[in-house]
């Protein structure tokens, strides 16, 4: 395991080069690695194998980053031929997501029902997302249909809001489902920027 971890290292400096692991909270970072090869020697968060991660907390705090470095990480490892459906990841933001549906409507989101998927700054999007006309929130569908896979699929998500922010912008079905669906990981501190 000594090369993958170097490797791990390795896809934060490849995403930002400025990347200093002496300002990183190591407890995030081997929990991190830990949940993508199921190993408890190193899961001090005792993050859920059997659940997605949510990265929160206020700005500036290496949220995406660290989410960059884990899909780079992960899809090394799925080009290595290592088997675990865990492995490989399309990341978007949610704004990403939400203009996909304003140009092409409901069949644009489809595609992202399956798969492994992050989505990146949720609570940015714009709600509801309009397609001539048809209005929709478009994180709340897709989550709704994630939910339904989450068995299969994995969804990890980025964000600054809080549990409490999440009811009202997305329904309380869906901030229920999120207990069920995440690993929930707060980054602390001051801005990195």
């Amino acid at each position: 395991m000594n090369k993958e971890a170097v490797y791990f290292g390795a896809a934060f400096r490849k995403v930002e080069p400025r990347f200093d692991p002496k300002l990183a909270d190591k407890d995030i970072l081997r929990s991190i690695f830990a949940w993508v090869w199921k190993n408890d020697e190193y899961n001090t968060l005792r993050l859920d194998y059997n659940k997605g991660l949510c990265f929160f907390g206020t700005l500036g705090l290496g949220k995406s980053m660290t989410m960059r470095a884990m899909q780079q990480y992960m899809n090394y490892l799925k080009r290595r031929d290592f088997k675990d459906p865990r492995l490989g990841m399309w990341m978007l933001s949610a704004s990403e997501l939400a203009n996909k549906f304003a140009i092409d409507g409901q069949p644009a989101i489809i595609p992202y029902s399956v798969d492994n998927l992050c989505v990146d700054e949720l609570g940015r999007e714009p709600l509801p997302a309009s397609n001539y006309g048809t209005k929709m929130n478009v994180l709340q569908f897709l989550f709704q249909l994630r939910y339904d896979k989450r068995r299969t699929f994995f969804t990890h998500i980025t964000t600054n809001l809080t549990m409490e922010e999440i009811a009202p912008k997305y329904g309380d079905y869906i901030a229920d489902r999120f207990l069920e669906m995440f690993n929930f990981i707060e980054f602390k501190g001051k801005s990195l920027r």
